[in-house]
């Protein structure tokens, strides 16, 4: 399957399984991925967090690099990234692509999807709506 930066949820899943050596990192704060729910599979770097929740890019991106520590060719590991709805995630791809990784990409419409005429998310699309593996604490 070919690189691509925008991922739906079945796409990203897809990746995974044809690639064991993917990095999965969920970017949503530790609150959401504790009491939200989680991806399978997936491991917590938040892009920001309390108790400022400003992004940090140079501890997202170290954190990142601690996780891929040992790897050969590191900069080409596949990243997928995943947040509620997407926006997060994609700002850290960019974090991460101004760093030197060559194979990041995010679940575009996130863990819990868009928003709904009635500003809901979780009905029209998202990780949990399309019936991908999750888990919740």
């Amino acid at each position: 399957m070919s690189y691509k930066r925008n991922l739906l949820p079945k796409m990203a899943v897809e990746k995974l399984q044809d690639n064991p050596q993917a990095l999965f990192v969920d970017v949503r704060s530790k609150a959401e991925y504790k009491y939200v729910g989680f991806p399978e599979n997936s491991i917590l770097i938040p892009w920001i967090d309390e108790p400022d929740w400003e992004p940090n890019p140079e501890e997202f991106s170290d954190l990142v690099m601690q996780e891929l520590d040992g790897r050969e060719n590191l900069l080409n590991t596949e990243i997928i990234l995943i947040c509620r709805s997407g926006f997060r995630s994609n700002e850290a791809l960019k974090c991460l692509e101004n760093k030197g990784f060559t194979q990041v990409s995010h679940v575009a419409s996130g863990f819990e999807g868009d928003l709904d005429e009635n500003d809901h998310r979780g009905n029209l699309n998202g990780w949990r709506h399309d019936g991908m593996p999750w888990s919740q604490s």
